[in-house]
C-alpha cells in the first residue's frame, strides 16, 4: 500500500464510487509532458541561499523569452486548446513586448521563511533586483508584479511555482544599456543575502 502513489489512490477512489453507484462511468485522462516544458526547464535558473543551517531564500527564475512564448502558443494551438482568434491575440502581445527595444520578462518563484521578507513588488522592498548593463550600470526593472498563483490559468507552465512561494513577474526594458548584450545576469540582493542568475542571449 505504501508504494501506491496518491494519483493511483485517486483513480481507485473514483472507480470505487462509480461501482457503488451502479452506473457505468467512463474516465478519460492523459498523463503527458508538454514539449514546451523542456524549454522552460532550460530557461529556468535556481538559487538557494543559506546562512549556517538557516534558509535565507530560495528562488527559481524563468526568462520568459519571446521564443518561449511563441512555442507555448504554438503548442496550445496544435493541441486544439486555443482557437485562431486567441492565437492572433497572444502573438500580438508577444510582438508588442518586442517593439520599441523590447523587454526582458522573468517569472519568479520566491520563498523566504519570514513572510515579511517576501516583498519584491513593493517600492520599499528590502530586496534589490538589477541587471548589469553593457556600460556597467545596474539597471532596475520597470515593473515588478506579484501574481496570484491560484488564479494563474497557465501556472502549469511554470512547474517551479508552488503555493509555498510567492510568484512575481519582473520586467526590464530591453533598450538602452540592456540592448544587444551577449548574456544577462539578474542579481537579487539585500542585507541578508544575495544570488545571481545568468542566461546567454539567443543567437
Amino acid at each position: 500500500m505504501r508504494n501506491i502513489s496518491r494519483l493511483a489512490l485517486g483513480f481507485l477512489a473514483i472507480a470505487a464510487l462509480a461501482a457503488c453507484s451502479g452506473k457505468t462511468t467512463k474516465i478519460d485522462f492523459t498523463m503527458r509532458r508538454d514539449a514546451v516544458l523542456d524549454e522552460v526547464q532550460k530557461n529556468t535558473r535556481t538559487v538557494k541561499v543559506y546562512r549556517d543551517l538557516d534558509t535565507i531564500f530560495i528562488a527559481d527564475v524563468l526568462w520568459y523569452t519571446p521564443k518561449l512564448r511563441r512555442n507555448f502558443i504554438a503548442n496550445l494551438k496544435s493541441e486544439g486548446r486555443i482557437n485562431d482568434q486567441q492565437v492572433a491575440k497572444m502573438n500580438a502581445e508577444v510582438a508588442e513586448k518586442e517593439g520599441s527595444g523590447g523587454s526582458l520578462e522573468f517569472i519568479t518563484g520566491f520563498y523566504t521563511p519570514d513572510k515579511t521578507w517576501n516583498d519584491l513588488e513593493k517600492t520599499n522592498s528590502m530586496w534589490s533586483l538589477t541587471i548589469k548593463g553593457s556600460d556597467g550600470t545596474a539597471v532596475s526593472p520597470v515593473k515588478v508584479e506579484k501574481l496570484k498563483y491560484d488564479k494563474m490559468q497557465d501556472s502549469w507552465l511554470f512547474p517551479f511555482l508552488t503555493p509555498w512561494k510567492n510568484a512575481y513577474r519582473v520586467t526590464f526594458t530591453g533598450s538602452g544599456a540592456l540592448m544587444g548584450m551577449d548574456s544577462y545576469t539578474l542579481r537579487v540582493s539585500s542585507t541578508v543575502g544575495e544570488g545571481t542568475f545568468t542566461w546567454d542571449a539567443p543567437k
